[in-house]
């Protein structure tokens, strides 16, 4: 499925920008954060050609990306991290001339995973910018890059949109599928709903679930569905996690004891209070999901605490 760019949650941001250039007022750097699946990237790049070209990008603006004076930097094929060299080669290339006498524009992607070395060789291009040059940094975690390296950017905040506003884009793409349970997997960001679709993530929505309420009833061992589960993609698998708590906090905190029946056996058995600590376990371990610590020790670590009902037992369903 392709992405078209009227992501409406764009517009309020984009409007920011857009009075930016119109007013001559463009930063020299940009931070775009927000959680992942709301489209940063395609909105950075979309910046990008209206620096490039002068004009406010409509329709496609792929002809943008082969611009001589973009370049892009992110992860090299099979690593974790973004490195020194490439950074200063990027920089290097940001102080030569401009190829089409204008903006020179350059995009870091993840910028959450440029390595400590590489966020310092960024640091004096920061400093000392020059001249018609645009550096747009894109990040989904915001507990990363150096005070010094995201103080020196403005910073464009994305937020996932009202659900009915995410429901009716989605139906925009898809028509006939049903991409509610998949909205609330993705934590309300439309495009991962989009790619969870892609990845089949319906079924395997309902075999985790299906694992949990097994591990909670004694029927499932931690450690099997840790083996099981190690054959996916250990982010994905952390992002269902961390989503699906919250799912739980969420209707525990909104709907009390009218949770939807395909939640009940965790509201009965889990105290609303012991999911906020383990969710931020999750957390920590999404965090960590770069390390070289081993999937199964992660995953049975995540697991063996629905076993003991997140090690607070709760009676009569009261939370």
């Amino acid at each position: 499925m392709s992405i078209p760019a009227d992501m409406t949650w764009h517009d309020e941001p984009w409007m920011r920008v857009e009075r930016a250039w119109e007013a001559g007022r463009m930063p020299h750097a940009l931070l775009l954060e927000g959680p992942a699946g709301l489209g940063k990237l395609a909105f950075a790049r979309r910046v990008a050609a209206l620096a490039l070209t002068g004009e406010v990008p409509s329709g496609n603006i792929e002809s943008a990306w082969q611009h001589p004076d973009l370049r892009e930097t992110t992860l090299p094929e099979g690593k974790k991290q973004i490195v020194a060299d490439q950074v200063r080669a990027l920089c290097t290339q940001l102080v030569m001339t401009s190829h089409a006498n204008g903006y020179k524009v350059a995009l870091i992607h993840p910028a959450d995973r440029m390595n400590t070395h590489a966020a310092n060789s960024l640091l004096k291009t920061l400093e000392e910018p020059t001249p018609s040059t645009l550096l747009i940094l894109v990040r989904s975690r915001l507990d990363t890059l150096p005070a010094t390296i995201a103080s020196r950017c403005q910073r464009i905040r994305f937020s996932a949109p009202p659900r009915e506003e995410g429901l009716a884009w989605l139906r925009q793409q898809d028509p006939d599928r049903d991409f509610s349970r998949l909205l609330t997997m993705a934590g309300g960001a439309p495009l991962m709903a989009v790619g969870l679709a892609a990845a089949g993530l319906d079924e395997l929505d309902r075999v985790f679930r299906q694992d949990l309420a097994g591990i909670l009833r004694g029927d499932e061992s931690p450690v099997a569905v840790a083996a099981r589960w190690q054959k996916e993609d250990l982010e994905q698998t952390l992002g269902w996690l961390n989503a699906f708590v919250t799912e739980l906090i969420r209707a525990g905190a909104v709907a009390g004891d009218n949770v939807a029946p395909d939640l009940q056996i965790f509201h009965k058995n889990i105290r609303l209070g012991s999911l906020f600590g383990y969710l931020d376990e999750v957390q920590a371990a999404v965090a960590r999901s770069g390390s070289a610590l081993g999937t199964q020790l992660v995953l049975e670590g995540l697991l063996v605490p629905w076993r003991n009902r997140l090690n607070e037992t709760v009676h009569g369903g009261r939370h």
